[in-house]
């Protein structure tokens, strides 16, 4: 029976069902890494990586029923890998909060992804192969995004939050059986469905404890921005998200200095503004007798958690304090509304900075935003990891770049001694002499268990805070939304715990080695590719896949420093993307002069990535950026399809955009964005596609010359 690509089904269902697979097994594996967002890069790396393997692979397999095969293996595939994912931890031995190496966290990452993503790469080629249109691979390109698109905005506005990653494997397990019978018309293949089915019951109950053996755990809970635990541990709970502690309460030591240093610094502390962080600070801030205090934290279900603890604990009159406004809300977009000064202490209640997630509240732009809210003595307190002995490189850099900032934006800015690990800030003088802060403490009859006078003077004991001074001021770098210290840092920890000398060296590396490597390989293919139209057009469309997702790569990064819940907006911002790749098929539907639409697709990619950081202004304009790379990759990939025009290369482009892809995810996370930052990166992809357009242009001076 003849096929029909009016029968789009298969199509856009692969798009569906691989999108909703690839954002499923990303927030697992954030979850597992530690929110670390360089995880980004290295799982789209291998994910794009096999797939392209895959699409080379299918070219070669002839028998017909595969693609209906190729259905029923990703429903067998998902859920086991899903489970795998979860094993990671305990597979490698990892205590709670433990970091997970470079190496592994490729290795396991490289392992884990391969079945299911070279199984998706297949289907491609097949798809082509089934349908026997001459036009189909444009076409089956276009479908498959726009089933993409789809995925993302349901993903984004209906699974979110509300379907687990089990659920949501075991439903697309199936959907993905019913595919397999619509194209087989074999209703025995629903026989198989048995197989998920079986995998969810066995695994996914085990699956959510994998990661926290031989934890008490009272709570685990999916939420819009990520995966909650609740360890209890000798009368305490630790609460985890996407594996990194957030708080532990009650911790009265920690939960005392957090609030009773800060508010000592100030004269008459009234309205205080907590981000985020454990609600037992807020119980400390109410025994001073201030006026209003504001507790913002984004995700509800954390606040929900510390409401709660507060109630176990017998804390209901801080629950019921007047004073006290929680707000729902991320806390730079909370600052940026209210424009006025209103705040005379704001405490940064957060983790350290060791991701773009976390870093975004220690950056320049968001010291500049909260100047604007602070009175003219009011003070700015922020706590960063502390040592008790010599401070290391890579926190002296995360550190150091945090003081800078810092002393950009403020006037004035105090440290104290290194195992408090406490930065101020304000644009009026702060006192710190050990003896006044002493005095003023004892004049507010405060009751605390833990937190003495005596402190002040360990903490502000000037050999000590001046040695931390002397180690921050040796640090150049500047810590910004497009520049975030945050990948640096995690870069050198990797290196530093776990002995990464090639990260080491990466770190090190001279800019102009760096460059004469760049050059050495665009000599080799301009050699390669020189006046041959299909080398050329191989280059183009392995270019674009380059560029592509790095520009999507860079504005999903620029998008979690700036507005830092990316595990949340994850689908959407991928649904941009492939709804671009639909248009660009789309607009290049009906071509004449192939050679020069590749050319224009070239400068036209140049020019967005000069003008990219225009796009940096909101959110919508990020989604714009995101769809524009999108609708540039689809049109270079339908373009280079009908310049070539024939059914057995479909594959081979596939899987060079693919390819390029791959290298697109993996060079700007793990090198270009740590060591040189976002526009530098955004400047490389330039060079890129310069030097095909070039390629390109040499080509169109004497076209009859050209070697096909």
């Amino acid at each position: 029976m003849k096929k029909s690509l009016f029968n789009f089904m298969p199509y856009a269902g692969m798009g569906f069902s691989s999108m909703l697979l690839q954002i499923t097994v990303l927030r697992l594996l954030l979850s597992t890494f530690s929110g670390n967002e360089l995880d980004i890069g290295i799982t789209l790396s291998f994910w794009l990586g096999y797939v392209g393997i895959g699409s080379f692979a299918g070219k070669v397999i002839k028998s017909k029923h595969f693609f209906a095969i190729s259905f029923v293996l990703i429903s067998i595939l998902a859920l086991p890998t899903a489970f795998a994912i979860k094993a990671i931890r305990a597979i490698l031995s990892l205590e709670i909060g433990e970091t997970v190496s470079f190496a592994d966290t490729l290795m396991s990452t490289g392992v884990i992804l391969f079945p299911l993503c070279f199984i998706i790469g297949i289907q491609f080629p097949l798809a082509v192969s089934y349908s026997g249109d001459r036009n189909a691979p444009r076409k089956i390109y276009g479908l498959e995004a726009a089933g993409a698109f789809i995925a993302g905005i349901l993903f984004t506005f209906v699974f979110s939050g509300k379907v687990g990653a089990f659920e949501l494997c075991l439903l697309l397990s199936i959907f993905n059986i019913f595919l397999a019978l619509y194209v087989s018309r074999k209703i025995i293949i629903l026989a198989i469905s048995i197989i998920p089915v079986l995998f969810y019951s066995l695994f996914h109950t085990t699956a959510i404890f994998l990661p926290w053996q031989g934890m008490d755990i009272s709570r685990i809970l999916e939420s819009r921005y990520g995966e909650i635990a609740v360890v209890r541990q000798t009368g305490q709970s630790s609460i985890y998200a996407n594996g990194n502690l957030l708080f532990t309460y009650p911790d009265v030591p920690v939960e005392e200095t957090k609030a009773h240093l800060p508010m000592s610094l100030h004269p008459a502390p009234s309205h205080i503004l907590i981000i985020g962080g454990s609600a037992g600070v807020i119980e400390e801030v109410l025994k001073y007798p201030v006026t209003h205090v504001d507790f913002v934290e984004l995700d509800p279900k954390i606040v929900d958690i510390s409401l709660y603890l507060l109630s176990e604990g017998g804390q209901e009159h801080v629950l019921n304090d007047q004073r006290i406004k929680i707000i729902n809300e991320d806390g730079r977009k909370y600052i940026k509304g209210i424009g006025q000064r209103l705040y005379d202490l704001i405490i940064l209640n957060l983790p350290q900075p060791t991701t773009a997630g976390i870093n975004r509240f220690y950056t320049t732009d968001f010291f500049r935003e909260a100047r604007v809210i602070m009175k003219n003595e009011g003070i700015l307190a922020l706590n960063l990891p502390f040592s008790t002995g010599y401070i290391g490189k890579s926190m002296q850099i995360a550190s150091g770049s945090v003081y800078n900032s810092l002393q950009k934006v403020f006037e004035h800015v105090e440290v104290t001694a290194q195992e408090y690990g406490f930065l101020f800030a304000s644009q009026s003088p702060i006192i710190t002499a050990p003896e006044k802060l002493e005095k003023r403490f004892f004049q507010r009859a405060l009751s605390t268990e833990y937190f003495h006078p005596y402190l002040f003077y360990d903490a502000f004991a000037p050999f000590n805070a001046g040695y931390v001074r002397e180690r921050l001021s040796e640090i150049n770098l500047i810590n910004s939304d497009v520049k975030p210290s945050a990948y640096l840092y995690n870069i050198m920890l990797w290196a530093e715990i776990h002995g990464g000398k090639a990260l080491a060296y990466l770190i090190q590396i001279n800019k102009w080695y760096g460059l004469l490597f760049i050059s050495i390989i665009f000599l080799g293919f301009f050699l390669f590719g020189f006046r041959r139209l299909k080398r050329t057009v191989y280059f183009s469309v392995l270019s674009t896949g380059f560029s592509g997702m790095s520009i999507a790569l860079v504005a999903i990064l620029a998008y979690q420093a700036m507005f830092g819940y990316v595990y949340e907006m994850i689908g959407i911002l991928s649904a941009s993307f492939m709804i671009g790749l639909w248009a660009g098929t789309a607009l290049t539907k009906n071509l004449r002069k192939a050679l020069q639409t590749l050319l224009l697709i070239d400068i036209t990619m140049v020019i967005l990535c000069i003008t990219a950081s225009l796009f940096f202004k909101s959110e919508e304009f990020l989604y714009l950026l995101i769809f524009f790379a999108g609708t540039l990759t689809g049109a270079q990939f339908s373009t280079a399809n009908s310049l070539i025009g024939k059914l057995e290369i479909a594959g081979k482009l596939y899987g060079l955009d693919l390819i390029g892809s791959f290298a697109g995810s993996i060079i700007p996370s793990i090198i270009i964005i740590p060591l040189f930052g976002i526009y530098n990166t955004l400047l490389v992809v330039a060079t890129v596609k310069a030097f095909s357009a070039l390629m390109i242009s040499l080509l169109l001076i004497n076209p009859k010359n050209a070697i096909k």
